[in-house]
Parts: structure tokens; C-alpha cells; sequence
């Protein structure tokens, strides 16, 4: 009998492949050598598919149901087989016990996403209905032993009579082993079990859908290490002014940091910079020197992936380090091969050789970030290194062994903070990584001495710096009403461009209103109430006014304090984070065209008409009550004196916050618990905290949202597609159907009644000709009587 795993593939020919490709991506950099072990699981992982339930369905003959489920039997056999041909894994006694656990969790969820041990070991008790289902599905693999047992020959494998005899066995052991991992064994062991499983499940999961799939392998590019260099040159020639002289002087000491590295010791890095002073360039430039060092010294080629906190700054650094790249002769031909950008809303087209690949292949090589540098977000990063979804562990296998540059990494919340310290360390230790955390405010993710830091006289670059003048006052709170007023004395007693951000979309719509009364000119308004394309839209009318001289007013949310290129006289930001505050510092005579002491920072204090502080509703009270400390008795403060200011404020956030949740996902990934209900589990870990319900809502404003609109409803439409096809035909539209997206927050009482047409229970509509009644491109989403009943914060 033939046996295939998928339509006109061969049940065998798929497991050799499988196989090969699994232990060619695995990496793990312990004692002892576990390749072998990558290509058994890789050989083990579609066993099941050998019963003649599952090849009914997959013909079309027949659907078994449960039986004609491959996974558990599949899962089973790997961890028999593993046990079995143990000795072709020398050194690595000390968790040799594990392994067969280890390849069991990995087959067995290579479909799903990551659950428990205890999830599994309830399917191994008796009585379970899937135990009762896995001896059916031997008793049906003896019906074919004579052409089972060929294939298992020839792969080297257990034969079936083998595997039949010893499964209660297996079962027991893998039951012992489960207690042994959680109760008795040590956090050293626990740690590389860990990191072992996920990275074995990461090679299993890339390999099966790209042999599925067909996919070929991209071939590694050269990425020569003086083309910052050669770029800033071409860009830049030779540049005067203080400011990039000093960019300069940073670039040069922080590159030729690379040849006095200690590649073994010297992988977790911090680069503490001053905002403005050429972060993205000098660290991607540090980034290519320490890549060809690595390839000389260590044999083999790191990625580099480049992470930053928000979508609205990738597309702007993307083009930068495009910029950079498109000087190799054959960018433009294998322009995906060099780079990508992969976050929710990229682009899912990929270029190499010439041709632009079909959506499915296209598909698989940028979710398992097939390419030299990757431009990405925290998201996307660590819930894929602190994660349990199939879909984000996909690219696991290909962080390993990479330079990883995480720009603005305060952007984490605090209580992770310590997570991220104890992960990184193992991806340094087990993944062959080099860890970058690219500030301006040093937050205390590391401990004394524990990172090297590549700007040895940071302070003194810090001292250098008189851009700016940071003037608290925020003893007296004022409502919005006064805080209007008294701007409207400062803008028209001065000839100065001015940005003002504010803690909420609320209070930004109300300061906004204000003051377009008062009839304050040149006036603009941007924030996430807007649609995408209006945003982009919005920051360049302000850098065109800024550009040209003029004198605008940009009212705004944090979406403009990290990464957006904006340069005004003087912001003014609502009491928050100090962190926040340094970095709207940073919009702020940005160039130093100002000169010395030429732009001014101003702190203020708002609270609503309840007497509650806007910053309440987005950072709770902690984080605004230690800045509130620092600066209530201070009367200004000078850039210089900046670095010192967050120091002693990280210090306090160290000292106040709790790091118990924390301390409770770290301990389930040790013990292999990714989503348990009822436990704490490393799926706790979201770096987005959505407070009250999130509410999509799409605006038709133009043709092309109504083009749009009209795909979505055909590929919604019942029936008219398969999951699978579906699914695929939202990723295509999925950039420009979220560009008309405006993500309301809202009372779930009234949730039912937000909008008198639905599309469905998860998405708000606003027809073409109801735009008006619901979303005004200056300001966004409507707010008020005359809109729907939404808390707008």
C-alpha cells in the first residue's frame, strides 16, 4: 500500500525531507550534539498518518473523525524512537532523560499552538477517550506492518511490532519524566530543556510547512560591512554643525567597539545615547561589522533584526536601512532576500531573483523572517521568544544565531522587565544571539556589569548637549479650560512652532477644540483616532510647515515620542512616564538649529472635570506618581542632566513596582506550561494590555475603502470560500483593509448599540455615505451626541 501526507506526496518522501530540513535549521549551542535528535523528530513527526483513517480523509474516501488524527500516535512514536536510538546523541547526559518528553511536546502540537505538560499527560491516563483512540489506531496499523515496516527500515526507525509492544511503557515513562521535570530537577537543566523545546519546535513546524509547500531555500546574501559608511557619504558628504559632529564621533567610537569584543563573553550590549544623535545608523552599522566578525570567528552568518516598539516607525526606519542596502548591485532584484519589514500590516509580497513569489511561498518565507535584516516589532519579536503560538515560534529558529537590536526597549512595560533579563540571557547562552538594547534613558533591564556598554563616555556626550531646557510644572494641576488659556498667552507672546502631547485621545480632542476657538492659526491634530492613510498625511503637512518656517501647532498623543523625524521650538507634554518625557524631549530642537539652549520642554499637569489625572487612564498611578516626585521640586532641568534624571527614576520604578507576574511566566516556561486554563502560563505574557473593550472600526472615506470594503464582503460572504482559501484571500487585502481602521475603545453595556448598521459582532462599519455622521479627517473618530456612544481615553 502507498501511503501519502499530503495530495501527490509520499508519506515517506515527506518525513526523509521533513527530516533533512529540521536538523539543517535546529540549532542549539550546548555540550553534546543534537542534530540527531532534529532529524528523528523530523522523521517521527507525521507517524500517524500512516493509519488507514487518516489516508481515507486525506483521499476523500472516508472522515474517521478522531481517528483519523495523527498527532497524539504521531507524538508517541517520536518519543519511543528517541529513546531508542539514544546513542547517537554523545554528550548530553545530564538531560538525556528528557528527550523523548522533549520530542513528545514538539510532535504532538506541530499543528497547534503550544500548550502544557499537563494538558498531554490528561490524554495518557486511563480511561481517557484518547488513549482508548491510540490502541484502535495501532490495532489499524497492523493491518498494513509488512509496508509500514519497509518505510520504518529504510528510515532507520523502530518497527511497528517494536513500537506496539513498549507503548504503555512510553506512556509511563513519559508520565516519570513529566514529574521529574517539575518536581525534582534543577532550574540549570530546566532552563536548556526549555530553550531545547523551543527551539526543536520551532526548526519541526518551518520545515513540515516549507516541504509541504514546496518551498526552496533562499541563499544568504553578503551584506559587506562599511555600507553605512559608504551610504553616509553619498547622503551626508561632509556635514558641519555641533550636532553631527557629535553623531560622528559616536558612529566612530561605538563601530570600533567591535574589534575589542569578546565574542563568547561580551553578547548582551546596551548603546545609551542622547535622542537624535544617529541611533538607527551607528547601531545597524555596529550591527555589520559584528556580523562579518561573527562569520570569521564563530562560521556562521547571524541575521539582524531590528525591533522598535511601534508600527507607525517601522516603514520610516525600514526606508532608512533600505536606503543603506540599495547600494549592492542586485538590491533591487532580491530586495526581500536583503530586508524585510514584518509586522501586522507589512507588505506580503517577497522579491528574489527578479520575480516576485506566490502568496503562499511569499507567505512562509516572511513569517519564518527568511532574509539578511529584519525590520520588526517588540510584538512580533518577543511574543516570539516569550511565546506560545504556533504562528509567532515559527521564526524561533531563525532569531537563534542573530543580532538583535531592540531601539527605545523602556517601552516595555516595567514588570517584564525582569523576564526580558532572564530570556535574554538564555538566548545568549543556548541561541548563539547578540542582544543590542539601543536608549537614550537606560532603563534597569540589566544588572550591574552584566552588559557591555558600546559608548564608553556616554555621560560625556550626554554633558554635551544644551538642546533643550526641561521646565516641571506640575504642582498645580489644571484642567483642561486653564491649561488652554495659558497656552494661548504663551503661543501668541511668542513666534514659536510648538508641540503638545497629551496622555488620552480625549483630552487631545478637548485641547484641540479649544484652542481652534481661540483661533490659534496653523493648527494640526494627530493621533490613533485617525486612520492610517490620514496620519501620514497629517506628519507631512507638519514637516512641510516646519521645513518651510512656519510656525505650526501640533496637537498629538505618544504617538509622535518615539522615531517620528519632527522638529519643533518647544513641546509641551502632559504629565507621564519620565521615560515619555525624555523622548518628546527629543522632537525638540532636534538638530540643534536652535542653538544652545534654544528649545524648551514644558511639563504640565491635567486632570478631568472628576479631578482624576489623564495620565491615570493609560499609565495608572505608579509610573506618572514617581515622575511626579522627581520633578515637583524642580524648577528646570538641562539635557545634560537627563541621563542622571531617568537613573534615578528607573531606580524607583525598580524599587515600586511588583515583578511577581513576572517571576510566574519565567517559571512556566521553565516548566514547559505555555497556555494551561487556570494557571499562570507564558501565554500571560502580552506586551499590549488592552483596558476595556477594543472595537475595529472600518471608515469607507474614499474609492479606494470602498474597493476595499467590497473584496472583504466577498471573501466574508457565506460560502463563498474555504476557511484556508479565506483566510489567505484577508491576508492580501489585510495592508489595506487596516489602513481604514479605527480602533475604538468602548462601554460593553453598550457595545450592541455602537452603531445602528454591523457588519458583525467584531468589526464596526461606517458606510461612504455616513462617513460624516462618524469620522471627520481632521480630527478622527467622532466623539459626542451626534456619534456613537464610545469611551474615548
Amino acid at each position: 500500500m502507498q501511503f501519502y501526507s499530503h495530495q501527490g506526496i509520499l508519506l515517506k518522501e515527506h518525513l526523509k525531507e521533513v527530516g533533512r530540513r529540521c536538523r539543517e535549521f535546529f540549532f542549539f549551542d550546548a555540550p553534546g550534539d543534537l542534530g540527531n535528535l532534529a532529524h528523528i523528530v523530523g522523521i517521527t513527526h507525521d507517524f500517524g498518518k500512516y493509519t488507514t483513517y487518516f489516508q481515507d480523509r486525506l483521499l476523500g474516501r472516508k472522515d474517521w473523525g478522531k481517528f483519523s488524527d495523527h498527532a497524539l500516535l504521531s507524538a508517541l512514536y517520536s518519543a519511543l524512537a528517541v529513546e531508542r536510538l539514544s546513542g547517537v546523541f554523545p554528550g548530553v547526559e545530564e538531560i538525556a532523560e528528557f528527550l523523548p518528553l522533549v520530542a513528545f511536546f514538539v510532535v504532538f502540537h506541530h499543528h497547534v499552538d503550544l500548550r502544557s505538560l499537563s494538558h498531554l499527560e490528561e490524554r495518557l491516563r486511563e480511561g481517557s477517550e484518547h488513549r482508548e483512540i491510540i490502541f484502535k489506531q495501532v490495532d489499524n496499523l497492523k493491518g498494513n506492518a509488512e509496508d509500514i515496516n519497509r518505510d520504518l527500515r529504510e528510515l532507520g526507525l523502530p518497527l511497528l511490532e517494536e513500537f506496539a509492544g513498549e507503548l504503555e511503557d512510553v506512556m509511563y515513562k513519559l508520565r516519570r519524566a513529566k514529574y521529574w521535570l517539575e518536581k525534582k530537577t534543577t532550574e540549570d537543566k530546566k532552563e536548556r530543556v526549555a530553550l531545547l523545546t523551543l527551539s526543536l519546535f520551532s526548526a519541526l513546524i518551518d520545515a513540515d510547512k516549507k516541504s509541504a509547500g514546496e518551498v526552496e531555500v533562499v541563499e544568504r546574501r553578503v551584506l559587506p560591512s562599511y555600507l553605512v559608511e559608504a551610504y553616509k557619504e553619498r547622503k551626508f558628504g561632509q556635514s558641519s554643525g555641533n550636532i553631527n559632529a557629535l553623531r560622528e564621533e559616536i558612529f566612530n567610537q561605538v563601530t570600533g567597539k567591535v574589534a575589542t569584543l569578546d565574542l563568547r563573553r561580551d553578547r548582551l550590549l546596551t548603546l545609551t545615547a542622547p535622542t537624535g544623535s544617529g541611533k538607527t545608523l551607528t547601531g545597524f552599522a555596529f550591527a555589520l561589522k559584528l556580523r562579518e566578525r561573527i562569520e570569521k570567528e564563530l562560521h556562521y552568518l547571524p541575521r539582524i533584526v531590528y525591533s522598535l516598539p511601534f508600527i507607525s516607525i517601522i516603514d520610516q526606519n525600514f526606508g532608512v536601512l533600505s536606503e543603506v542596502l540599495s547600494q549592492l548591485d542586485d538590491f533591487t532584484e532580491n530586495s526581500s532576500a536583503y530586508i524585510l519589514g514584518h509586522h501586522h500590516l507589512s507588505d506580503l509580497r517577497y522579491v528574489e531573483e527578479g520575480e516576485e513569489k506566490e502568496f503562499d511561498e511569499a507567505l512562509a518565507l516572511i513569517e519564518s523572517w527568511e532574509s539578511e535584516v529584519i525590520v520588526t516589532t517588540f510584538v512580533q519579536l518577543l511574543h516570539s521568544v516569550i511565546g506560545f503560538k504556533n504562528r509567532f515560534l515559527r521564526k524561533y529558529h531563525n532569531v537563534a544565531r542573530s543580532i538583535i537590536i531592540l531601539d527605545e526597549v523602556q517601552n516595555v512595560p516595567a514588570e517584564y522587565w525582569p523576564l526580558l533579563r532572564r530570556v535574554f540571557k538564555l538566548m545568549v547562552k543556548y541561541l548563539g544571539c547578540f542582544i543590542i538594547l539601543s536608549t537614550a534613558t537606560r532603563p534597569l533591564i540589566f544588572q550591574e556589569r552584566e552588559a557591555l556598554e558600546l559608548l564608553e563616555e556616554k555621560e560625556k556626550y550626554f554633558r554635551s548637549l544644551r538642546r533643550v531646557t526641561l521646565r516641571p510644572r506640575v504642582v498645580e494641576p489644571q484642567s483642561v479650560e486653564d491649561f488652554t488659556r495659558w497656552f494661548a498667552e504663551e503661543f501668541y507672546n511668542s513666534s514659536k512652532s510648538y508641540l503638545l502631547v497629551l496622555n488620552t485621545i480625549r483630552s487631545s480632542l478637548a485641547v484641540y477644540e479649544k484652542l481652534k476657538e481661540m483661533g490659534i492659526s496653523e493648527l494640526y491634530y494627530l493621533s490613533a483616532n485617525l486612520v492610517s492613510a490620514d496620519k501620514l498625511n497629517r506628519i507631512r503637512e507638519v514637516k512641510e510647515a516646519l521645513k518651510e518656517g512656519r510656525k505650526p501647532v501640533l496637537v498629538s498623543t505618544q504617538v509622535v515620542e518615539a522615531g517620528v523625524d519632527l522638529d519643533f521650538d518647544c513641546t509641551v507634554r502632559d504629565l507621564g512616564p519620565l521615560d515619555s518625557i525624555i523622548q518628546v524631549a527629543g522632537r525638540c530642537n532636534r538638530n540643534f538649529q536652535r542653538g544652545a539652549g534654544g528649545g524648551e520642554v514644558m511639563v504640565v499637569h491635567l486632570r478631568d472635570e472628576r479631578g482624576k489625572d489623564y495620565a491615570q487612564y493609560v499609565y495608572q498611578k505608579l509610573l506618572p506618581g514617581l515622575s511626579f516626585q522627581i520633578l515637583k521640586d524642580l524648577q528646570e532641568v538641562k539635557e545634560e542632566d537627563f541621563l542622571s534624571l531617568a537613573d534615578r527614576y528607573f531606580k524607583k520604578v525598580g524599587e515600586w513596582k511588583s515583578f511577581e507576574e513576572a517571576e510566574d511566566i519565567y517559571r512556566a516556561l521553565l516548566n514547559l506550561r505555555f497556555y494551561e486554563e487556570g494557571e499562570k502560563s507564558v501565554a500571560h505574557f502580552q506586551l499590549i494590555d488592552e483596558k476595556g473593550f477594543i472595537f475595529p472600526v472600518f471608515i469607507e472615506k474614499d474609492e479606494k475603502a470602498q474597493r476595499v470594503w467590497e473584496r472583504f464582503r466577498e471573501i466574508t460572504g457565506e460560502g463563498s470560500l474555504k476557511p484556508w482559501e479565506r483566510k489567505k484571500e484577508l491576508l492580501r487585502i489585510r495592508r489595506d483593509f487596516e489602513a481604514y481602521i479605527v480602533n475604538v475603545r468602548v462601554n460593553k453595556k453598550r457595545e450592541a448599540v455602537l452603531f445602528e448598521i454591523m457588519f458583525s459582532e467584531n468589526l464596526g462599519y461606517v458606510p461612504f455615505e455616513r462617513v460624516e455622521e462618524f469620522y471627520n479627517p481632521e480630527t478622527g473618530f467622532r466623539v459626542g451626541d451626534s456619534g456613537p456612544q464610545a469611551i474615548m481615553i
